[in-house]
């Protein structure tokens, strides 16, 4: 039995399109692609298309561009950061290690290499004035075209009298010859050695290229978040925590981002000049389709000619730097299991930073009177919430971490069910997540800011469906108890209250007895949620304050903070209610991140 993690459904069989990272399995008994036996876990590409599970035969959707240099990035990062992640006892920063931006942003030994042999000329002086062969060939042509005859010519002549143009006394005057011609012969093995390195250079440097640019980009996301004027000074101190943790201070940015920018200027200048000589000179000459086996056989000019020699140098230190290391399907299949593996303990990380303000980074603890826990299922993670006096666990929210270049696609979820995906090469929406596609990249300084807005809807929804909701059925003597709260509203004809604000110590003690005096325990319980709702909802989202509720009818309120200036509205009729989250006037998620924000809530359900 197969789990189709979008969907959450289970699946008999697996459908002839495979997307990877998409389903998983138990132990299955099948052997896939004849490396992995007994397959099970999540089911990811080894090598190519096909996904053969012992005679099924099935085929994985591979997209048809992928930006290389990103998804190495992308996945050299999320390595790095579990790595840390299990070696760290504290939580730590979720964005682009700074190991990486150093290590990627010095030139490699190969770079400084090449920039030596460049500006010295070496190669241009090869591509001007290149080693060659002579290639002879003898032909039979016009006396007129003839300019050496071939060693055989007398002998041809002699026996090819169509060759004469007539015979006289003294001998033959010749109409055609059997002439010798020489052609320049460019193709030498170590000419085809030079034009394979500029190949191999130039595919070098375009990923080498498009990785430093994305890093670039990354830090210059956090110059322009440093200079930004209209970023809420909370949310700017929230991501520069994050920025800090992993960079140090805006020094250290901006030292980071002028050696990206030296380093990337200086390999676009090499990818210009390999350019230009992969367009003229001896590049030209040479055939596109002559390979060369990756080991060279060193001839006397590769070992001792001043430029050539330079060829086999860069051409040995290139192979050590990209790595000729043979990998098997099944190391692939392995490795790519693996990243799932820490990509979705990635995603775990984020979701404990985004839920410290409710557990204090821990992965379990009570908040508004329940126990919250996130526990992880598979590659799954699950937010958990238990009421008083109940052992059933009920599930807030699930998060899919998907490791995959694809794009998001039209997908049947619960709407509980979320999917973390890393976005590679797509530009991030400019609201904190689409639909239930949530972007999910060490690149994205607002990663934590995304997770945080759909924990922060998640659990301020599960407050707000309950406020305002009517107790029913209330015994007459409560009911007259109640009448003389001014928290509470009742109504003797209904038989319901309605808590308005929160109740606390003798009152909420007074009603607690009469309602078990009353043999009414399962009301008793539901007003003592009803009023730790209140009360959570009384702590300001954004500063952690106490404010105060103030109760519009029918089932709305208001929450003014005099401290940051949060305001909050419930407005609306029964079956119409709308939450909205304001600071400064605004809820825009790119200045103010998980603070301001708006949602429809469900019409309550009445308590039996």
């Amino acid at each position: 039995m197969w789990l189709d993690r979008l969907t959450g459904k289970p699946l008999r069989d697996l459908p002839e399109k495979v997307e990877p990272g998409r389903y998983w399995a138990g132990s299955t008994g099948l052997t896939l692609n004849g490396h992995t036996p007994n397959f099970s876990g999540i089911l990811v590409e080894d090598e190519g298309q096909r996904c053969q599970l012992n005679d099924q035969v099935r085929s994985f959707v591979l997209p048809s561009q992928i930006d290389v240099a990103s998804t190495e990035l992308l996945f050299k990062a999320i390595s790095t950061l579990d790595a840390y992640h299990q070696q760290a006892d504290a939580l730590i920063s979720p964005l682009m290690p700074a190991a990486i931006v150093d290590d990627q942003g010095h030139l490699q030994p190969f770079e400084e290499q090449l920039l030596e042999v460049v500006s010295k000329g070496h190669l241009h002086r090869i591509s001007q004035h290149p080693r060659l062969d002579m290639h002879y060939e003898d032909e039979v042509t016009d006396i007129a075209r003839a300019r050496k005859l071939s060693k055989g010519a007398l002998v041809h002549l002699a026996s090819h009298s169509e060759c004469w143009q007539r015979q006289t006394l003294s001998g033959v005057i010749p109409r055609k010859v059997m002439a010798r011609f020489s052609q320049d012969d460019f193709g030498i093995y170590e000419n085809r050695v030079y034009a394979r390195l500029l190949d191999k250079i130039d595919r070098y440097l375009r990923v080498r290229l498009s990785t430093l640019s994305s890093l670039h980009a990354t830090l210059e996301q956090a110059m322009e978040f440093y200079k930004s004027a209209d970023i809420n000074h909370r949310l700017a101190h929230a991501v520069c925590d994050l920025w800090g943790m992993t960079f140090g201070d805006q020094i250290k940015t901006s030292n980071a981002s002028n050696l990206l920018n030296k380093s990337l200027e200086e390999l676009q200048k090499l990818h210009k000049t390999i350019r230009q000589l992969q367009q003229s000179g001896l590049y030209t000459l040479v055939d596109r389709n002559a390979r060369v086996e990756s080991a060279l056989h060193r001839t006397n000019i590769l070992s001792h000619d001043p430029d050539y020699r330079h060829v086999a140098t860069l051409w040995d230190l290139l192979g050590r730097t990209q790595g000729s290391v043979v990998v098997t399907a099944e190391e692939r299949f392995r490795k790519n299991q693996q990243l799932a593996q820490a990509y979705s303990s990635y995603t775990g990380l984020v979701i404990r930073r985004a839920l410290q303000p409710y557990l204090g980074g821990n992965k379990q603890g009570i908040w508004g009177g329940r126990t919250l826990q996130l526990r992880q299922s598979g590659l799954e993670w699950e937010l958990l919430s238990t009421g008083a006096g109940s052992s059933e666990d009920e599930v807030l929210l699930t998060v899919v971490p998907w490791l995959t270049t694809g794009t998001p696609s039209e997908q049947a979820m619960p709407a509980n069910r979320f999917i973390a995906w890393p976005a590679i090469g797509q530009d991030l929406p400019e609201d904190a997540f689409s639909g239930q596609w949530v972007p999910l990249s060490p690149s994205d300084m607002y990663c934590e800011e995304r997770f945080g807005l759909l924990i922060d809807r998640t659990l301020q929804r599960l407050l707000l469906e309950n406020y305002g909701q009517p107790l029913e059925k209330v015994p007459t003597a409560v009911l007259s108890l109640a009448e003389a709260l001014p928290a509470i509203r009742v109504d003797l004809k209904a038989k319901t209250l309605q808590l308005k604000e929160m109740l606390a110590g003798e009152p909420l003690n007074e009603l607690q007895a009469a309602l078990k005096s009353a043999n009414a325990l399962r009301l008793g319980t539901d007003l003592l949620r009803c009023n730790e709702d209140i009360i959570a909802l009384q702590i300001c989202p954004v500063c952690r304050n106490k404010v105060r509720l103030v109760f519009q009818d029918p089932s709305g309120f208001k929450a003014n903070c005099d401290e940051c200036g949060t305001e909050r509205y419930l407005r609306g009729q029964k079956g119409q209610r709308e939450y909205e989250q304001k600071v400064a006037g605004k809820r825009d998620f790119r200045t103010l991140g998980r603070r301001g924000w708006a949602m429809l809530i469900e019409t309550p359900k009445l308590v039996d």
